[in-house]
């Protein structure tokens, strides 16, 4: 009887050996997948970066653009209107007699030179007082 307790006792404690390791090996596979899935989420997270940089840069370069973009916008849309106005204002403020050229429109006590010289003066517009022509190159002079 002691002999087959014995007996019981090893095959039980081979058993549980054989549970351990069983448990060990599923242990060490979970181990290898979990490196492997790990391994697989860095180099994608690695890539993701790289696209998010140049998608951030890119981003950059068209935020700058449009900003460019939007100050050209709104300096053309104050040359409109200044162009408008003056337009308005001469048509409306003056009167021409027959002495006075056609390229000249009076306003107070200045002339309004109308340029057509576009290949001269890409905007196209001069001021005239007296003899003294003054060219308008920036668009701060356009100010209202």
């Amino acid at each position: 009887m002691v002999r087959k307790r014995l007996q019981k006792e090893v095959e039980s404690a081979r058993r549980s050996r054989q549970r351990k390791q069983q448990h060990l090996d599923n242990l060490t596979a979970q181990i290898s997948q979990l490196k492997s899935q790990n391994r697989q989420i860095l180099s994608s997270c690695a890539t993701t970066t790289q696209q998010y940089v140049a998608v951030e840069a890119e981003n950059s370069i068209l935020r700058a653009q449009f900003d460019e973009l939007s100050n050209y916008y709104q300096s053309l849309n104050e040359i409109v209107r200044c162009l408008t106005t003056t337009t308005t204002v001469t048509a409306t403020a003056t009167t021409t007699t027959s002495d006075e050229s056609d390229d000249y429109e009076g306003f107070g006590g200045f002339d309004l030179e109308i340029d057509d010289g576009f290949s001269v003066n890409p905007w196209g517009f001069g001021v005239s007082f007296g003899n003294n022509f003054f060219a308008m190159s920036t668009i701060d002079s356009f100010m209202c």
